[in-house]
């Protein structure tokens, strides 16, 4: 009786053994076929990710029976069910439309009604308007929600500032995209506040993406992050 428990057991391990694959292939564009790189693979409802290499290929480890789900910000999410062990994947991602959008670019802005209120200015008083944009504190990297900021430190010397922000500015300029944002938080079903709770996270544990050059590289390691229950 004892033998026979022991093979039933033996069985089940190897079973369960067998089960565990490694997975590999490619992420290409749908319509121009060229690799995809830098997209994100996870296996769903598992903390298991990685992303694709910049030629867009990637392996990956999983179980018989797993989904895996493959997401890049300007393209349709894609989910593929492993089957069977051994073969070399092709996936094929849609651009999302929903991401292009029309962008108007302005040159010279008037001011609606400024030649009003010169007449009432004395005789020869010269009129300079300014043009203002909101920026954080010179040693601080803004980030989305109300009032989060990253410190970067070091001393307040201008050419230090000069080239803080200038090594930080892929970084900036992804996380401040507006579409980014939107695109996580429909992608994770996330309230606003959730959505801020978890960029703050994510800027503390990963301290070293304020300087990476590749928006979509920051892009796919935040799609990994959030994807991660808390």
């Amino acid at each position: 009786m004892r033998t026979f428990q022991l093979f039933i057991l033996a069985l089940i391990y190897s079973v369960g053994c067998k089960a565990q694959v490694s997975i590999s292939g490619i992420v290409q564009d749908s319509a121009t076929f060229q690799p995809l790189p830098f997209v994100a693979v996870q296996v769903k409802n598992k903390g298991i990710g990685i992303s694709t290499s910049e030629s867009g290929t990637f392996r990956i480890a999983c179980s018989l029976g797993d989904t895996l789900v493959f997401t890049r910000l300007g393209h349709k999410p894609h989910l593929h069910r492993v089957n069977k062990a051994g073969d070399r994947l092709r996936i094929l991602l849609a651009e999302d439309s929903r991401m292009l959008k029309d962008v108007t670019v302005y040159g010279d802005y008037d001011i609606k009604g400024i030649d009003d209120w010169k007449k009432d200015l004395p005789p020869n008083k010269q009129v300079k308007t300014l043009n203002k944009t909101l920026e954080p504190p010179p040693n601080e990297v803004a980030v989305f929600g109300p009032g989060i900021t990253i410190g970067l430190g070091g001393k307040d010397k201008t050419k230090n500032k000069r080239d803080e922000l200038s090594r930080t500015e892929t970084y900036r300029k992804t996380i401040s995209d507006p579409e980014t944002k939107k695109k996580l938080i429909e992608l994770y079903s996330l309230s606003e506040e959730q959505y801020n709770k978890k960029l703050e996270r994510f800027n503390e544990e990963n301290p070293d993406v304020f300087y990476l050059t590749s928006s979509q590289e920051i892009i796919t390691m935040m799609i990994q992050f959030f994807a991660l229950k808390d």
